[in-house]
């Protein structure tokens, strides 16, 4: 799909350099060169920046070490891992929930008890800046607002998080550095030149064989409200949910609802309950046509909790490739069929940006269990039915052994 008549921007290599040159000229160079110091993405970016963070924490190291055994200025929770969410260089997004993974791993390698989140401000109203075309979509209030309702609301969803820090300044997150000492994640983070997490922080371990990787869970209390829900309503009969992306960034990610409806339209109203968890920042709209009739649950679209208990406790989960089917992947008591891995003019979802994080198409989560799938078809009827249909003879077969 080419809206704009633009061409379709190439997935990597030279070609993809100047097509953004070609189309967005001495800005996007400039924007660029700005972004790879920042969050470097070539190799030689991801070498020089490391080794000035190592330089600067060589040279802070003693003025650490005096402050920890001297002025204990700032408390820090014993066998805990601080884990720094840095603003100026990861997005306000699901991404978060792989960056509680990957500090309960970090925690647990340095055999520690709790994992205490500290989100630290970015530099441009407390969050960083993005792409033009992002920012028309997801301004800085609308990222703003994610910072208190997705960040900190999914430090919940990780077992072992003892607690939060929503910092007041790059300072104040500088100080819990200090004392943390050695104690934090990311690996070699430094606040005045933050690296970010990575999913391969995860994957790469999960491919030798570590686990537990998905260790998010729903809180008693999300369940208990699930529960009453599917009391009062589902009358005995299996929870499936169905969740929606329908965003105007990224449109090509979409959902197809008339896929959706009609493959929902189709199941036994006997056996199966549909329930239609909708896009957050749709679900305050009238309800799309093609849905019309089916139990949605809107409180689901705006608490991660209530949206983690209903996954959690679902009998399956079907959606298309977008942050909140993270909640699923990264919770391995749940399970799910994710439809659209691949939307080649999106640069977040091409086969090569799969390959960067080491799949092939096909291929699932490494830490998958047999009841979690990645679909590397569109979600065409066909192709949900058929997907659906397998998972159900799966589960069927488990449950009567």
């Amino acid at each position: 799909m080419d809206p704009e008549g633009i061409g379709v921007e190439p997935e990597e290599g030279f070609a993809r350099f100047i097509f953004k040159v070609r189309h967005g000229g001495l800005t996007w160079i400039w924007r660029r060169l700005s972004s790879e110091f920042v969050l470097p993405t070539t190799k030689p970016g991801k070498i020089v920046h490391a080794s000035l963070r190592r330089m600067l924490a060589a040279s802070f190291s003693p003025l650490r070490t005096i402050r920890r055994t001297l002025i204990d200025a700032t408390p820090i929770a014993s066998n805990t891992l601080y884990a720094f969410y840095d603003l100026k260089v990861e997005p306000i997004t699901f991404d978060f929930l792989w960056f509680l993974a990957g500090a309960d791993l970090a925690r647990r390698v340095n055999g520690l008890e709790k994992v205490h989140a500290v989100i630290v401000p970015g530099p441009e109203d407390g969050v960083r800046e993005e792409d033009p075309a992002y920012e028309a979509v997801v301004d800085r209030d609308a990222r703003r607002w994610r910072i208190l309702n997705i960040l900190v609301n999914s430090t919940a969803l990780l077992p072992a998080c003892s607690g939060f820090t929503l910092a007041g300044s790059r300072k104040e997150a500088a100080g819990i550095l200090s004392a943390a000492g050695g104690a934090h994640y990311p690996y070699g983070y430094e606040s005045a030149m933050p690296t970010a997490h990575h999913p391969n922080d995860c994957l790469i371990p999960a491919r030798t064989g570590i686990r537990p990787i998905g260790v998010l869970r729903a809180t008693p209390q999300g369940l208990r409200y699930v529960d009453q829900f599917i009391a009062n309503f589902s009358k005995g009969r299996r929870l499936i949910t169905i969740t929606i992306r329908d965003y105007a960034y990224g449109r090509d990610r979409n959902s197809d609802f008339n896929a959706w409806s009609t493959f929902a339209r189709g199941l036994n109203p006997a056996i199966w309950w549909p329930v239609f968890v909708l896009d957050t920042e749709r679900s305050l709209d009238p309800i799309p046509a093609a849905i019309a009739g089916f139990r949605i649950l809107p409180e689901a679209s705006w608490n991660v909790s209530l949206r983690m208990a209903l996954y959690q406790r679902a009998w399956l989960n079907l959606g298309v490739n977008n942050g909140p089917m993270g909640l699923c992947w990264l919770n391995d008591q749940s399970r799910y069929l994710t439809f659209k891995m691949v939307t080649p003019t999106m640069p977040q979802t091409t086969i090569a940006f799969n390959r960067s994080r080491g799949f092939e198409p096909g291929e699932s989560l490494p830490f998958a269990t047999e009841f979690q799938k990645w679909v590397w078809e569109d979600d065409a009827l066909d192709v949900i039915q058929r997907e659906f249909q397998e998972m159900v003879v799966r589960i069927d077969a488990e449950v009567k052994a």
